[in-house]
């Protein structure tokens, strides 16, 4: 039998010993949750943000869940379904919104008073004649008032709208385009609106005007501009790519200043595609599609690291990455696919992994999501291709009703989104075969990419900002 004394030290030991870990967790749990504090704080900062054409990283791919996969809008008989609000926006943009927190971003353009007499600048066509006039072209002989929107997300209250520019149009655009269709790009601190030859301007949150520059004038066969800024560490990237390649470049801007930092010159004829920054392993790199060639420059710098062949088509679709490869397409006239290898130097034919020559887009950009690129048709048909071999999974994935496709895919939650011109949205299922799961309407038409952030997908439509949110899990 154990004394008393022992076993009243034993047990004034086991007491102590049992403060001590009450004491060390006391410490240790605060110290465990600060330290992963900043991660959780950069995931959910991460998801409250879109920052720029196709998202933070230009891929289109949202890390969010529980979104909703269907909604409506409301009808006389019917109440809206996961439509938080809709907004009204004046005139004509087809700019995806950007977003900052609690606040939306997003651009467009009031056609004004008539311009007696205007004319476009001279076109050349592809045998470098002058005279070159697309069918489609319009408007050049138009004033357009050119305006910034910030939209406060939670109400869908537009919180200010400024002019940014209001005038002469440099040239005309396509019919089905407009002069406010590149999307805007934010930081922290500034919202960034580019308006090709009427110029790049840079607004505070609050809507004064922090700068503004220009770029010179910028001509696409009449057709109108297309591609959007980005964001790479404290420089905004444009690529100005116009006519037949004459006065072509790529350039990066201090975007507190929005002074130039460097420029590259580029031979390169008219392109819409947005370039995009990948990493390299030991350097990142700027990849900007090309007709002529695909050429990868040092962001921080605008230095060419490497170049390789182009689309040969008009170079629309925006370029997307996975499983360490860049992916590049066109279809105007050939359907062009093209896998290539970042990390090269100097002229790299061989920096083409493998090639595919059918289901690229005329507009619409691909997605790469895990182990697959996606291609999606201006038709809805969908491809699925191994990201890795080029060996193809399915072709001719259709929509569950014909359509038209003008905005580029988003992915959240192992689901790719598109939206057609008619502004039905259909959500398939991410993988090897092609499955539709769920289907979507705001009601009107569509052309501009989804945006998504905070638990919310935002789809501009032709006349209205959608807000869809899965309402039944609303705070």
């Amino acid at each position: 039998m154990t004394p008393p004394w022992k076993a009243i030290g034993r047990h004034g030991k086991m007491a102590t010993d049992e403060h001590r870990r009450t004491q060390l967790r006391s410490v240790f749990i605060p110290v465990y949750l600060w330290l992963l504090l900043p991660f959780l704080s950069a995931a959910s900062v991460a998801a409250a943000q879109w920052t720029q054409w196709r998202g933070p990283n230009g891929l289109g791919i949202s890390p969010e869940k529980d979104l909703p996969t269907t909604w409506a809008r409301a009808t006389p008989d019917k109440p809206a379904v996961n439509i938080r609000w809709k907004t009204e926006i004046p005139g004509r943009g087809h700019s995806s919104p950007v977003v900052w927190g609690d606040r939306i971003f997003l651009t467009t353009s009031i056609k004004g008073a008539e311009v007696p007499g205007k004319k476009a600048p001279v076109h050349l066509d592809f045998n470098r004649q002058p005279g070159y006039v697309h069918p489609d072209s319009t408007d050049v002989n138009f004033k357009h008032a050119l305006q910034v929107l910030a939209v406060d997300a939670k109400t869908g209250r537009i919180l200010w709208q400024k002019t940014a520019y209001d005038g002469e149009m440099w040239d005309d655009r396509h019919r089905k385009n407009t002069f406010a269709s590149s999307t805007m790009a934010v930081d922290a601190e500034r919202a960034y609106a580019f308006f090709e030859s009427a110029g790049l301007y840079a607004y505070k949150h609050d809507g004064t005007l922090a700068w503004k520059t220009s770029l010179g004038g910028i001509i696409k066969a009449g057709l109108g501009p297309g591609t959007s800024p980005i964001i790479y560490k404290d420089l905004i990237i444009l690529q100005c790519d116009q006519e037949m390649g004459d006065g072509s470049f790529i350039v990066g801007l201090n975007r507190k200043t929005g002074e130039e930092a460097w420029r590259a010159t580029r031979t390169n004829r008219r392109s819409w595609a947005t370039p995009l920054v990948v990493n390299a392993g030991e350097r990142d790199e700027l990849i900007a599609s090309g007709a002529e060639s695909v050429i990868a420059y040092d962001p921080a710098t605008g230095k060419e690291l490497w170049r390789s062949d182009g689309t040969r088509s008009h170079p629309i679709p925006s370029p997307v990455a996975t499983k360490g490869l860049v992916f590049l397409t066109a279809g105007s006239q050939a359907k062009v696919v093209m896998a290539m290898r970042p990390g090269a130097n100097g002229d790299q034919k061989d920096a083409i992994v493998w090639r595919y020559n059918k289901g690229a887009a005329y507009v619409p950009s691909p997605i790469a999501l895990g182990d697959y690129l996606y291609l999606v048709t201006d038709a809805g048909l969908m491809t699925c291709i191994d990201a890795l071999t080029g060996e193809r999974k399915y072709e001719g994935g259709r929509p569950p009703v014909p359509a038209t496709f003008f905005a580029s895919p988003v992915a959240y939650d192992g689901k790719i989104l598109l939206t057609s011109e008619d502004g039905d949205s259909f959500l398939i299922k991410a993988g090897p075969v092609h499955e539709v799961l769920a289907t979507g309407s705001v009601g009107e038409p569509v052309y501009a990419s989804p945006a998504i952030a905070g638990g919310t997908i935002y789809i501009r439509g032709d006349m209205h900002l959608f807000a869809i949110t899965e309402m039944g899990k609303r705070q």
